[in-house]
């Protein structure tokens, strides 16, 4: 029943529901935005002035990821880029909040990778996709999962972490940072120009002037990545960087194989912010879709849910199942699946201010080098 409501909501945000009904509600939701945008001024007001404490954490540096609007705009790639540059020479932690998953509701934090080469010692469904997707691919990281970023810190520095990447930090202004790095949907940036719950905002575009990092993600022309730079730099001097995802290969979940989906019908599955992109990546690969089905954002799979989806799409011909990397981590017992799954693997890539990019990785090594 709560998917079905956000859903609608969402589509009523979005302009998709159209009428009286959608009208009405978004005049209540207006006003609520009103009342959300008061709040969040007089906090970071009161940040701005100093009326509000910062915990300092006893780590020599912390850089945050972030963005001003809700939903997905690609911050797990980046702390994934980011944590590239810097894991093969600092001791790295990474702090997540587990977003909807079981961990985020316990007290304390936990740690999810020891950063000793073994990689997640906690399952998917416990800890939360991205925070396992990020131990997986970094096994040289520490990642420690909680809602709590003040202890999760202190973790931090008994696992020896001289640099402390903040993911979904923008608006953890207690926790005291030396960066922030956001980033931003070239295709919708402003969060439809609303602040929640009419719209996708989070922070007042004003925000973006006390960031040292700007990421613009999916850019696919130049044109867009100039219109948008342009309106980003109304608001903020910090540097800006383009950045699209690349696909790096198709994979057989049970096979570990390379699989070419050139002409091949398949259904298709994820439970990301933004499924729009993912169905583009699958059909860029040439793939027919026959069938898709989309659940809210780190939503868990079901096996069964599964069998029948794969069921349905077996019966219109497909011959995989397609999900994201996201998603596979997941995923149970894929023997009890009536069609093959295979995931999509994507990386980051620079495409606009290459310089940009190199100089804000060297200036942060700089700062850490003098506090180590």
């Amino acid at each position: 029943m709560y998917a079905l409501l956000e859903t609608y909501m969402i589509q009523v945000i979005t302009g998709r529901r159209q009428g009286i009904l959608p009208s009405i509600i978004k005049g209540l939701l207006l006003v609520l935005s009103w009342i959300y945008q008061a709040l969040v001024y007089v906090r970071n007001w009161g940040f701005d002035q100093g009326l509000f404490r910062q915990y300092d954490p006893p780590v020599p540096l912390v850089i945050s990821i972030g963005n001003i609007v809700a939903g997905g705009t690609g911050k797990t790639p980046v702390t994934l880029k980011l944590a590239e540059e810097f894991a093969s020479t600092f001791h790295t932690v990474i702090l997540s909040r587990g977003y909807r998953s079981q961990a985020e509701r316990l007290t304390a934090p936990i740690i999810l990778s020891h950063g000793d080469g073994q990689g997640p010692i906690h399952a998917a469904s416990f800890c939360g996709d991205e925070p396992y997707m990020l131990a997986k691919n970094l096994p040289d990281a520490v990642v420690i999962v909680g809602k709590d970023r003040r202890r999760a810190t202190i973790l931090a520095s008994k696992a020896g972490g001289q640099l402390v990447l903040l993911d979904d930090g923008m608006q953890h202004r207690r926790l005291a940072r030396d960066f922030d790095v956001v980033v931003m949907d070239a295709s919708n940036p402003f969060g439809y120009g609303y602040y929640l719950p009419r719209g996708f905002l989070r922070e007042s575009l004003n925000s973006l002037a006390r960031v040292d990092l700007i990421v613009l993600n999916h850019i696919y022309l130049d044109e867009r990545y100039e219109e948008v730079k342009k309106e980003i730099e109304k608001y903020s001097k910090a540097p800006i960087v383009g950045v699209q995802m690349e696909v790096q290969g198709a994979w057989s979940l049970s096979e570990h194989q390379p699989v070419d989906l050139k002409g091949v019908k398949v259904g298709i599955f994820c439970a990301i912010a933004n499924p729009e992109y993912f169905s583009q990546t699958v059909k860029g690969l040439g793939a027919e879709i026959v069938a898709s089905q989309f659940e809210r954002d780190h939503l868990d799979f079901k096996t069964q849910q599964l069998n029948e989806f794969a069921t349905l799409c077996k019966n219109r011909g497909a011959e995989y199942l397609v999900c994201t990397e996201k998603d596979q981590v997941k995923i149970g017992d894929s023997q009890k699946i009536a069609l093959p799954i295979v995931w999509i693997q994507i990386q980051l890539q620079i495409v606009k201010g290459e310089y940009e990019w190199s100089t804000f990785i060297a200036k942060a090594k700089n700062e850490l080098l003098n506090r180590v």
